[in-house]
C-alpha cells in the first residue's frame, strides 16, 4: 500500500501524463502513460477481468470478472483486499461504468441482454433496460448531464443513449449508419461528445450526444488493427488494440501523433484514465446525495427536473414516488435443473433472480410457504426434499431417506403439513413442514404419480398419474375417499392446478403427450380443452395459476408462458430460452387466505393433523406410532400384530380399536411367511408369486430383495436374531431348509434330504434348535441350527401350517388344519395339549404375546386370540380378514435370549451357528461356510470351491461340487446368483478371473459374470442381430473367447474384454458348430455340419485345419477333451452315442452306445466323462475310459442346456508361452511344438515383419502379385514365378509357374505355351486341353468357342470398347470437374483458419479392427489352467452402448433411469427429465445448469456467425446440448491460439463468451448473435458464413 501511494505521489509531481487503469485479463494495473515502465499491479491472480471502471474520490476500483461472472472491486490503497459486488445473474458482464455522483454502479450484459445497475456495495440492484437489446457491449456515463451511452453490436449495430434512471422516453438510437462492431466507448465530458471505436471497420470516430456532428479520428487497418478500449485525458485519446498487443495514443482531434503507449502486453481490455479530472464534480449538490433524494431504495440521476427518479430493487414496485413496496408481491418460482429462480411478476422486465443455494443436482417439483415465506423443492438426484427463505438463507433438508423419485410437492399452508408424490416408491406422503411424523397415505394402485395440488379448505388432494392408464384422482387429505376424476384422453399429465377461489371450484391440468391445456369442475365434470395442441405447446411441464392466468413451463420452447385461465387468450412468453426448466409455482407473497380446525393448536392432535371433506379433522401418525383411544394422541404402542394376506403386509393394533394398516410396500404378489428382526425394525417375508425373499423396514421404505435365486415356493422363515441369521424352508421341487445372513448373503443348504413336504418353520436360538413341520410325514422335526442332530419329536399332528414358540414357558404351540386344532407340547414334543378344538375349521398360523395365543383361521377370515394355557377368554378381535397366511407379534419379548455368536458373530467370517447344548462338539458354537465353500484350518475363515461343476438351465447356472476328482453327493446343487439370466445357450469358464461366459439366446449376445453374480457384463453384442453365437470356450492363457456362428459360419475370436479380435474360420466349406480347445497343444476342434459332417483339428489361428472324423457321423456335438488323457470325446444326438479317439484322430472306439438321447453339454473330470440328457432331465456320467459304471448324478432338471467342468490354477500352468502378455502379440497367440509362442492374425488381416503385430493387408492392383507377408507387399505380376525372389517371404516364387495371361495358355498339367498355339489343329499341351473347346467350323486362328478362350483370345466387339472408354473418360471428366468445384466452394465456406486447424482431426489412421472395444480391467493371465473340461468360444463385435430405453413408461418421470436422448419417431420426448446423470459426466453442452443464469464456465469471446439456423425446439433433454441440433458434442480446439500465432495468446473478440466445453448453444430465436462457431476466434471476428 505504502509503494502504491509513494508511486502515485511521485507520478502526480513529476509528470503531466495521466496515469492509466488497464484491465488484460489476469490483472489490473496502473501504467504512466509518460514512461510504462512505471506499471503498478492493483490487482493479479484474476480469472478473465474485461470490463472497468473507478471512483475516484474513494480510491475504489470495479471490473468484471467474465471467467467468474461476477463483478468485484477493490481498493487503490488496499491492493490485496477485494470482495464480491455482484455474485449471480451474470453470464458476460461486458461493460461496466461508475456514477461517481450518486454512488451507482451500471453494467451491460450481452448474454442476458440486459442494462442494469445496483449501489456501489452491490445492493438494490435494478434492470433498467431489457427490451430491443442484441448483445450490448460498452457503457459509459455522464452523471453530469444525466445521460448513459451504450454500444450494442448485435444484428442490427447501433449506439444507443438514455436517461440514467432508465426513463424509457429518453431512450433512443444515436449512431446506426456504417457501424458494424462498437467496442471503446468513452465520454468528453467538456465537449460533450462521445468516442467509440469499431473493431470490424477499423475507425475511431466522434459525434456529440445526440449522435450529429459525426467525423473519424483515426481510421485504417494500417493502424488500427483491431481496437477494443479507448479513455481520453485532455485533448489525448488512448485506445488498446488486441492484435497489436499495445495501448496507443494520438490527438482526439485531428488523430495526430499517433504512437504506442505500451507494447507487448497480455490480452489487453478496458482503461480508463485514473484522474480526478475524468470524474468532476457537478455544481452544486445533486439531490441524490441528500438523503439518498428521499428515496426508500435507489436514487437514480435523470436528464430531466427534478433530475432525478427513485427506483427499487429488481421485480419491487415502486408505491408512490419516493418509497418501494416491502417487497416483490406475486412472483414465479421456478426449479431448474441444477439452481432456483424467482421471477417478480410485479414489474415488466420478468428478470430472473437465482437463490444462493448449495448442492441442487436435479431439482424437480416446488412449492410456496406463504406464512413463513420458504420455498420447498423436490431433488430427485439428492434425493431428498429441501427448503429455504426467498433470500435463500435457511436452507435445510426436510425428508432425506426413502426418497427415490419425488415429482410432486404441495403445501398445506393451514395445517403446515408437507405432501409429495413419488414416481419411484409410487406413493403420496405427507409430513409436518420440519419432515418430521411422516406417514404413506397411499401406495395402492399407483404407477407413475406427479403432479399433486391441494385444496386444504375443503379438505382435498388432487394429484395425477401418468403411468399406462394415465388419470387424475381426488381424496381426501388422509388418503381416504379416493376417487377417479378423470381417465380418458390422458397422455402424460404433468401440471395440475386448483382454481379455489372459482365458483364453482376449477381443476386445470397440463397434458405434454397430447399437447394440451384443460379445464374441468373438481368434480371431473365439465371438462373442456383450454390451449389445444393447435397452439404450439409442445412439451409442457411445470404448471401453475395465479389470478387470472395460467403459467407454465416448456421443456422444448424453454420457455415461461402464460395464458388466461377463462378463455386460453392473451397469452404471452414470460421468460424465453433459458433451459433444463422444471417446476414451477405462481404466489402471492404475501396475501393468502383459507382455514380449517387444524389452524388452531393442530386440530388438538399430537403429531398430523389432516382435515377431510367428510369426516372433518382427523388425527394421524407416523409410521410405527399408533392412536390412542382418544383419537388425538400417537403412542409407541408395546406390541402389535404383523400379518401377510396375499398382496399386502398389514399391521393391526393391539390397542382397543384393533385398526389394521397396510405397510406401504410396494410390488408383493403372494406374501406367504412373515418374521421380523426387532433390533432394526425390519421385516422379512417370503412371496411364493416372486419366488424371492425380501425385507423392508417397518414403514415400508428400503424394500430390497435378499434372496431371489434358487427357490420354487419359499414358504417358511424365522429370523435368528441373535446371529442375524434367517432360515427359510422351500417346499418346491428342491425341497431343502437354508439359512442365510440377514442381507442374504453366506447361503447355506443345511437339510435336503429326506425332506418330503415341510412347510411350518421356527427357530429358538438361545437353544440352538430348528423345528419343522412336514405335511406328507405329518410330523414334527427338529434339529440343531446347522442341521445335524436331527431328530423327529412328534408324529401323527396332521397338516400343521403354524409353529411358534413359547421361549419364557419353553413349549411349541402348532395349527393343524386337518384336525382342526391348536395343540401345544414341550421343546421335544412330550406333554402335548389340545389347546382349543371348537370352531377352529381351518387356522393357518399363530403367533404368541404374554398368555395369549394369537390366530387366523382362514376359513372364518378371523383373527382370534384365547389363553395360551386353557384355551380361555376367546375373543375374535378382528373379522373379514381374508387369506391370512401368517401372523406374528412385533414385541421385544418375542426375541430375547442370546448365545455365543452374539457378539462379532462368534468370530465366524460368514455364519456363525449356535449349538445346543449337548452338541457332541462340546462347543457353544461354530462357524459355516456358505454352500460349496470350505473351512479354513483356522475354522473362522471360508475359501471358495476351487474344481466344481456348472450347468445351465434356461434362466438359471447352477454349481455342484466335485472333492477328491469325484463327485460329492453330500453336498447339493446351488443356483448362481446371476442376475437376468435368458435362455442360456452355452457356458464357458475363466479360471483366472473366475469369471463365467454364456450365451443368451434371447439377444444372440455373449455375457459374463462373476460366479459371485457381480460385475454382468456384455462380451460380444448383437445389436443389428448379424451373429447367432452357438458355442463357446475360454482361451485362459491369451485371454481370448473363442465362439462359432451359425448365422455366418464363422470361427471367431474376442478378447475376454469385449474387444474384437477377428475372424479365424469362415468359407463355404465350413459350417462349425460345438468347439473345445487345447490351448497346450496349440489346437482347437470342432464339429463341422456342412453337407458330409465332420469333426476338424486345426490350430488354434484357424491354419493347418484337418479333417479328423468324416465317416459314420450324423449329427455330432458336443465336444469334451482330456488333454491328460490325450482323448476328444464327442456325442452324435442321431445315432446316439458318445464315442472317443485321441487327439491326432487315431483310436476311434464307441464309449457309450445306447440310451444317449439328446445329449447336450459334455466335459471331463478325473475318471469320468459327464454329459446332460436333456430328453430324461438329467446329469449323467460313465467313466471316461472304459464307459462303465454309468450313474446319474443329478435329475428332474427341466429345461438343461449345457455343462462344464471348472477347475483351479496348477504352477505349471504359469509357463505357457501365451500366459504373458499373450506373447506380446497383438492378436492371436498359439502355442508352436517347441512350446514357444507364435503370433497369428485373424482373416482380415496380415502379420508383420516383426513377427509380433497384426496390420491391414495390402491393397495391390490387378496388375501386382500380394506377397503373403514381410516388408513387401506388392509386385507386378510379370515377376512372379520368374525365377528371382521379390517377396521378402519367397511367396512369389511357389507354386510356380504361372502363365502370363496376356501371350501364355497354361495347360492342365501346368505347362505353359504361346497363346497362338491355341486351337491351331495341332496340339502342344501332352493332355491335349489346347486343343480342346476349339470351334471345328472356323478356320481362323484361335477358332475356339467364345465361352471356352482364353481371355486374350476371348471374341469381343471393337465398337463396344471404343464406347465403353469414351463413357469411362467423359465420366471421370464430369467427376473430376465436381469434386474441383465442391473442394473451391468449401474452401471459399470455410475460413482457413480454421480449416487449417482441423486437417490433423479428420486425417485418422484406420485401426485394426474397426469395431469398438469396451474394456473393462482384463489383465493379462499370470497364473491359468486349463486341462479338461470344456471350454467354449468368443466374438467378433464388440460391446456397444444400450439403444434408448424408456424405462419406465414413455412418458417419464424424472425418474427415468440413464437416457440421454429421444427416438426419431418420438415427437414429444418424456415429460419429465434424465435423472442418471452418469449420461452427462462430462462437460455441459450448451448451456450449464451450474451457472446463475444460463451459461458457462471459462469462455473466450465468442464468434459472429452469420446464416447459421437455429436448431430444433426438440431438446434431447433438458440437461444437456440437443443431439437433435447442429452441432457436435463437444470439439477442441487442438492448436493454441500461441501456436498459431508467435506471440501470446489472441485476446477475446467483441463478443459473448462461451464455455471451452460447451459445443451447443441454445434454441434462441434465428439471430446471428444467436448462434456462434464451436471453435476459437481468429484475428477478427468472421462475417462469412460458417458451417458449425
Amino acid at each position: 500500500m505504502l509503494f502504491i501511494l509513494v508511486f502515485l505521489g511521485v507520478i502526480f509531481t513529476s509528470s503531466a501524463k495521466p496515469l492509466l487503469l488497464l484491465a488484460n485479463r489476469a490483472d489490473v494495473q496502473l501504467i504512466d502513460a509518460a514512461y510504462s515502465a512505471n506499471t503498478t499491479i492493483v490487482q493479479s491472480g484474476l480469472e478473465d477481468a474485461a470490463a472497468l471502471d473507478f471512483c475516484f474520490k474513494d480510491k475504489s476500483v470495479f471490473w468484471t470478472d467474465v471467467s467468474l461472472a461476477r463483478i468485484k472491486r477493490t481498493q487503490i490503497d488496499r491492493p490485496k483486499y477485494s470482495e464480491d459486488v455482484i455474485v449471480s445473474g451474470l453470464v458476460s458482464p461486458d461493460g461496466l461504468a461508475c456514477d461517481w455522483i450518486a454512488d451507482k454502479l451500471y453494467w451491460a450484459d450481452s448474454e442476458t441482454n440486459r442494462i442494469e445497475v445496483s449501489s456501489l456495495n452491490g445492493s438494490y440492484r435494478s434492470v433498467l433496460f431489457w427490451e430491443e437489446l442484441d448483445q450490448p457491449r460498452a457503457i459509459a456515463l455522464d452523471p453530469l448531464s444525466g445521460w448513459m451511452f451504450w454500444t450494442d453490436w448485435g444484428e442490427v449495430p447501433k449506439i444507443e443513449r438514455a436517461g440514467m434512471n432508465g426513463d424509457r422516453t429518453t431512450r433512443s438510437i444515436i449512431i446506426k449508419e456504417n457501424i458494424h462492431w462498437p467496442n471503446g466507448l468513452t465520454i468528453d465530458y467538456a465537449d460533450q461528445k462521445i468516442y467509440w471505436a469499431d473493431a470490424k471497420l477499423r475507425y475511431i470516430a466522434s459525434c456529440d450526444y445526440d449522435g450529429k456532428n459525426r467525423r473519424e479520428i483515426v481510421a485504417g487497418g494500417k493502424i488500427l488493427s483491431h481496437p477494443f478500449a479507448l479513455t481520453l485525458s485532455g485533448r489525448t485519446l488512448y485506445w488498446t488494440d488486441w492484435q497489436k498487443r499495445a495501448i496507443f495514443t494520438c490527438d482526439k482531434i485531428t488523430g495526430s501523433n499517433i504512437r504506442p503507449v505500451m507494447e507487448d502486453i497480455y490480452s489487453p481490455m478496458d482503461i480508463h484514465v485514473f484522474s480526478a479530472n475524468t470524474q468532476p464534480k457537478r455544481p452544486g449538490t445533486h439531490p441524490c446525495t441528500v438523503n439518498n433524494g428521499g428515496c426508500s431504495h435507489l436514487c437514480l440521476i435523470s436528464t430531466k427536473e427534478p433530475y432525478y427518479t427513485c427506483a427499487c430493487p429488481t421485480g419491487v414496485r415502486l408505491l408512490n414516488s419516493k418509497t418501494c413496496a416491502k417487497g416483490v408481491e406475486q412472483l414465479l418460482l421456478l426449479a431448474r435443473r441444477r439452481d432456483i429462480r424467482k421471477i417478480s411478476l410485479d414489474m415488466p422486465d420478468h428478470t430472473d433472480v437465482v437463490l444462493p443455494l448449495n448442492e441442487i443436482k436435479h431439482a424437480i417439483a416446488i412449492d410456496y410457504d406463504p406464512v413463513e415465506s420458504m420455498v420447498y423443492w423436490t431433488d430427485d438426484e439428492v434425493r431428498a426434499i429441501k427448503r429455504a427463505y426467498l433470500d435463500g438463507t435457511g436452507e435445510e433438508v426436510v425428508v432425506r431417506t426413502g426418497v427415490d423419485h419425488p415429482d410432486g410437492i404441495a403445501v398445506d399452508w393451514i395445517a403446515r403439513n408437507l405432501y409429495w408424490t413419488d414416481t419411484g416408491t409410487d406413493r403420496i406422503e405427507v409430513a409436518r413442514l420440519n419432515g418430521t411424523s411422516r406417514r404413506v397415505l397411499i401406495s395402492d394402485d399407483l404407477e407413475e404419480p406427479r403432479a399433486i395440488a391441494l385444496d386444504p379448505v375443503a379438505g382435498l388432494m388432487y394429484w395425477s398419474d401418468w403411468g399406462k392408464e394415465a388419470k387424475i384422482e381426488v381424496a381426501n387429505l388422509d388418503g381416504s375417499s379416493r376417487k377417479l376424476l378423470i381417465n380418458s384422453s390422458l397422455g402424460w399429465p404433468n401440471g395440475l392446478a386448483i382454481d379455489i377461489n372459482a365458483q364453482p371450484k376449477k381443476l386445470y391440468w397440463g397434458d405434454a403427450k397430447h399437447d394440451k391445456i384443460e379445464v374441468s369442475d373438481v368434480n371431473g365434470s365439465h371438462r373442456k380443452v383450454l390451449v389445444d395442441e393447435q397452439q404450439n405447446i409442445p412439451h409442457l411441464f411445470g404448471f401453475s395459476l395465479l389470478g387470472d392466468y395460467i403459467y407454465w413451463t416448456d421443456w422444448q420452447r424453454r420457455s415461461i408462458e402464460r395464458v388466461n385461465k377463462h378463455n386460453g387468450t392473451d397469452r404471452k412468453v414470460i421468460v424465453d430460452q433459458l433451459p433444463d426448466l422444471m417446476g414451477l409455482k405462481a404466489v402471492s407473497v404475501f396475501n393468502y387466505s383459507g382455514t380449517n380446525p387444524c389452524a388452531h393448536y393442530n386440530g388438538g392432535c399430537s403429531h398430523l393433523c389432516l382435515f377431510t371433506a367428510d369426516q372433518g379433522v382427523v388425527c394421524a401418525c407416523p409410521m410405527g406410532l399408533e392412536l390412542v383411544s382418544n383419537g388425538k394422541t400417537c403412542i409407541v404402542p408395546e406390541a402389535f400384530i404383523l400379518f401377510t394376506s396375499h398382496h399386502d403386509i398389514k399391521r393391526m393394533s393391539l390397542e382397543t380399536n384393533h385398526r389394521i394398516r397396510p405397510i406401504p410396500i410396494k410390488g408383493v404378489k403372494d406374501a406367504l411367511a412373515i418374521d421380523f428382526h426387532i433390533a432394526d425394525d425390519r421385516i422379512y417375508w417370503t412371496d411364493g408369486d416372486l419366488k424371492r425373499i425380501s425385507r423392508a423396514f417397518l414403514n415400508g421404505s428400503s424394500l430390497e430383495p435378499i434372496v431371489q435365486y434358487g427357490l420354487t415356493y419359499p414358504e417358511g422363515i424365522a429370523v435368528d436374531w441373535v446371529a442375524k441369521n434367517l432360515n427359510w424352508v422351500d417346499t418346491g421341487k428342491k425341497r431343502r431348509i437354508e439359512v442365510a445372513r440377514l442381507d442374504g448373503s453366506s447361503r447355506r443348504v443345511i437339510i435336503w434330504k429326506d425332506l418330503e413336504a415341510p412347510r411350518a418353520l421356527a427357530v429358538n436360538p438361545p437353544d440352538g434348535y430348528i423345528y419343522w413341520t412336514d405335511w406328507v410325514s405329518q410330523k414334527l422335526e427338529r434339529a440343531a441350527l446347522d442341521g445335524t442332530m436331527r431328530e423327529v419329536i412328534r408324529t401323527g399332528i396332521g397338516k400343521v401350517h403354524g409353529l411358534t414358540i413359547d421361549y419364557g414357558e419353553k413349549r411349541l404351540y402348532w395349527t393343524s388344519i386337518d384336525q382342526n386344532v391348536i395343540a401345544s407340547s414341550d421343546l421335544n414334543g412330550q406333554d402335548m395339549v389340545k389347546v382349543i378344538t371348537d370352531q377352529v375349521p381351518q387356522p393357518m398360523s399363530l403367533t404368541l404375546y404374554h398368555d395369549f395365543i394369537f390366530w387366523a383361521d382362514w376359513q372364518r377370515q378371523t383373527i382370534e386370540r384365547a389363553n395360551k394355557s386353557s384355551g380361555s377368554n376367546r375373543t375374535t378381535i378382528q373379522t373379514s380378514v381374508e387369506s391370512v397366511r401368517d401372523i406374528l407379534v412385533f414385541h421385544s419379548s418375542r426375541q430375547s435370549g442370546s448365545n455365543s455368536c452374539k457378539d462379532n458373530n462368534g468370530g465366524c467370517s460368514h455364519l456363525c451357528l449356535a449349538h445346543p447344548v449337548n452338541h457332541t462338539s462340546g462347543t457353544p458354537h461354530h462357524c459355516a461356510c456358505p454352500t460349496h465353500f470350505r473351512l479354513n484350518r483356522d475354522n473362522k475363515t471360508c475359501s471358495a470351491p476351487k474344481t466344481f461343476l456348472l450347468f445351465s438351465q434356461k434362466n438359471t447356472i447352477s454349481r455342484l461340487v466335485i472333492n477328491n476328482d469325484d463327485f460329492d453327493p453330500d453336498t447339493p446343487e446351488v443356483v448362481l446368483p446371476i442376475p437376468n439370466l435368458k435362455n442360456i445357450k452355452a457356458l464357458s469358464y475363466d479360471p483366472v478371473k473366475h469369471f463365467i461366459y454364456w450365451i443368451e439366446g434371447k439377444n444372440m449376445i455373449i455375457k459374463k459374470a462373476a460366479d459371485n453374480g457381480t460385475h454382468v457384463a456384455t462380451v460380444v453384442s448383437n445389436p443389428e442381430g448379424e451373429h447367432r453365437p452357438f458355442d463357446i470356450a475360454v482361451d485362459p492363457y491369451s485371454r481370448v473367447l473363442y465362439w462359432t456362428c451359425s448365422k455366418k459360419n464363422t470361427i471367431n475370436i474376442t478378447g475376454l474384454d469385449g474387444t474384437p479380435v477377428g475372424v479365424i474360420v469362415e468359407g463355404e466349406k465350413h459350417v462349425p458348430r460345438y468347439i473345445v480347445l487345447n490351448p497346450l497343444g496349440g489346437h482347437m476342434y470342432w464339429t463341422d455340419m456342412g453337407s458330409n459332417p465332420a469333426i476338424m483339428r486345426a490350430s488354434m489361428d484357424g491354419t493347418n485345419s484337418i479333417i479328423l472324423f468324416n465317416s459314420e457321423l450324423d449329427r455330432p456335438g458336443p465336444l469334451a477333451i482330456d488333454v491328460e488323457g490325450n482323448k476328444l470325446y464327442w456325442a452324435d444326438s442321431r445315432l446316439n452315442r458318445i464315442e472317443c479317439s485321441d487327439l491326432s484322430g487315431g483310436n476311434r472306439k464307441n464309449l457309450v452306445d445306447q440310451d444317449v438321447a439328446n445329449p447336450r453339454g459334455m466335459a471331463i473330470f478325473g475318471n469320468f466323462l459327464y454329459w446332460i440328457d436333456k430328453q430324461h432331465h438329467v446329469i449323467s456320467r460313465v467313466q471316461k475310459a472304459t464307459g462303465k459304471n454309468r450313474s446319474f448324478i443329478q435329475g428332474r432338471l427341466d429345461q438343461l442346456s449345457d455343462l462344464l467342468v471348472a477347475r483351479g490354477l496348477v504352477p505349471e500352468d504359469l509357463n505357457h508361452p501365451c500366459a504373458k502378455s499373450k506373447g506380446n502379440c497383438s492378436h492371436i497367440c498359439v502355442a508352436d511344438s517347441a512350446g514357444k509362442a507364435s503370433c497369428s492374425c485373424p482373416l482380415d488381416l496380415v502379420l508383420k515383419a516383426d513377427l509380433k503385430t497384426c496390420s491391414d493387408p495390402p491393397t495391390c492392383s490387378p496388375e501386382q502379385f500380394t506377397c503373403v507377408s514381410g516388408e513387401i507387399h506388392c509386385i507386378p505380376k510379370v515377376w512372379r514365378c520368374d525365377g528371382t525372389t521379390e517377396c521378402s517371404d519367397g511367396s512369389d516364387e511357389q507354386s510356380c509357374p504361372v502363365c502370363h495371361p496376356q501371350d501364355e495358355f497354361k495347360c492342365d498339367n501346368d505347362i505353359c505355351i504361346s497363346i497362338k498355339k491355341v486351337c491351331d489343329g495341332e496340339a502342344q499341351c501332352k493332355d491335349l486341353t489346347d486343343e480342346s473347346n476349339c470351334d471345328p467350323t472356323s478356320r481362323a486362328p484361335h477358332n475356339c468357342k467364345e465361352d471356352d478362350c482364353p481371355p486374350s483370345v476371348a471374341k469381343s466387339s471393337p465398337s463396344k470398347e471404343v464406347a465403353t472408354w469414351t463413357i469411362v473418360i467423359v465420366v471421370g471428366l464430369i467427376a473430376i470437374v465436381l469434386v474441383f468445384v465442391f473442394v473451391f466452394a468449401c474452401r471459399r465456406r470455410t475460413p482457413r483458419l480454421i480449416y487449417e486447424e482441423q486437417r490433423s482431426d479428420m486425417s485418422q489412421l484406420k485401426p485394426l479392427n474397426q469395431n469398438h472395444s469396451v474394456h473393462t480391467g482384463e489383465t493379462t493371465l499370470n497364473t491359468l489352467s486349463s486341462h479338461g473340461g470344456k471350454s467354449h468360444e468368443t466374438g467378433l463385435s464388440s460391446v456397444t452402448m444400450p439403444l434408448y430405453d424408456r424405462n419406465h413408461v414413455t412418458g417419464a418421470s424424472s425418474s427415468s433411469s440413464t437416457v440421454t436422448q429421444y427416438p426419431k419417431e418420438t415427437l414429444n420426448p418424456p415429460p419429465s427429465p434424465v435423472t442418471d446423470r452418469s449420461v452427462y459426466k462430462g462437460g455441459y453442452s450448451g448451456y450449464s445448469s451450474n451457472s446463475p443464469s444460463t451459461v458457462r464456465s471459462y469462455r473466450p469471446y465468442k464468434l459472429r456467425i452469420h446464416n447459421i439456423p437455429p436448431p430444433p425446439t426438440t431438446p434431447c433433454s433438458t440437461d444437456v446440448c440437443e443431439e437433435s441440433e447442429p452441432y457436435p458434442p463437444k470439439l477442441y480446439y487442438e492448436q493454441s491460439i500461441s501456436e498459431i500465432y508467435t506471440y501470446d495468446p489472441y485476446p477475446p473478440l467483441p463478443t459473448p463468451y462461451f464455455s471451452d466445453d460447451m459445443s451447443c448453444p441454445p434454441s434462441p430465436p434465428s439471430t446471428e448473435r444467436s448462434f456462434f462457431n464451436p471453435y476459437p476466434p481468429p484475428p477478427s471476428p468472421v462475417a462469412e458464413s460458417s458451417d458449425c
